[in-house]
């Protein structure tokens, strides 16, 4: 018979091994850096610095850089300045127009549309302007004016800048800085502020630029990746 000792100690519980667990998923890296250029010159040099500017950040980060992912806003600036939500007016004079110039106009839109799609959903983002009148450019406010609120958010953006005089040359920036603040956008650092000369020897002036502020930007995308939703496992 069974010692009274032995009939009080209470059997352990079994664990549950079958309890769902929650393994969070790993954070995605930005796929690529997309740049968007305001310049209303097709081909300019605003547009090469850019690119520069991204493929070395790109580089630095460890993300592919695709050249397709710049966004040069002239090639479809008709569209940008007629805006996203064009008047009942304005779709009667479209059919009105011929057809090649319908197509034209289908093509810039769509264009439009994919730009604003890939600025929305990017995590960094170059946006580039020459400086003009002191400030940055009637087509990059444009550009803006069309995303829906908050839309950057989530997304690091650098502002790069193109002056012909020293006097100018900080004052896009510093223009610029307010509207992204608005749309969402974090700017974590300095913005890429160059004067027309430093366009001759841009690799050397980038260097010093990456060296001193690629760790920040990039603790501050992976800081700004969205929580994913914990996977139950069984």
């Amino acid at each position: 018979m069974p010692s009274a000792a032995f009939e009080s100690q209470a059997a352990p519980e079994p664990q549950n091994a079958l309890a769902p667990q929650t393994v969070p998923e790993p954070l995605v890296w930005p796929q690529s850096v997309v740049t968007v250029v305001g310049n209303p010159r097709p081909g300019s040099r605003t547009a090469a610095a850019a690119a520069s500017v991204a493929e070395l950040l790109a580089s630095e980060l460890g993300t592919p850089y695709r050249i397709d992912e710049l966004i040069d806003l002239v090639t479809f600036a008709p569209a940008i300045f007629r805006g996203d939500q064009s008047s009942k007016a304005e779709r009667t004079g479209e059919a009105e127009q011929t057809g090649e110039a319908q197509r034209a106009a289908e093509v810039e839109r769509a264009a439009l549309e994919n730009a604003v799609d890939l600025v929305s959903s990017a995590s960094v983002i170059v946006i580039a302007t020459p400086v003009y009148k002191g400030s940055y450019t009637g087509l990059v406010k444009s550009f803006l004016d069309i995303l829906r609120p908050q839309a950057l958010a989530g997304a690091v953006v650098i502002p790069v800048t193109v002056s012909a005089a020293p006097s100018h040359k900080l004052l896009a920036d510093q223009h610029l800085r307010p509207i992204l603040a608005e749309l969402g956008a974090t700017t974590p650092v300095p913005g890429v502020i160059l004067e027309e000369h430093d366009l001759e020897d841009l690799q050397v002036v980038l260097a010093t630029w990456i060296r001193t502020n690629a760790t920040i930007i990039q603790s501050t995308t992976i800081a700004l990746q969205p929580v994913p939703e914990p996977t139950p496992t069984h």
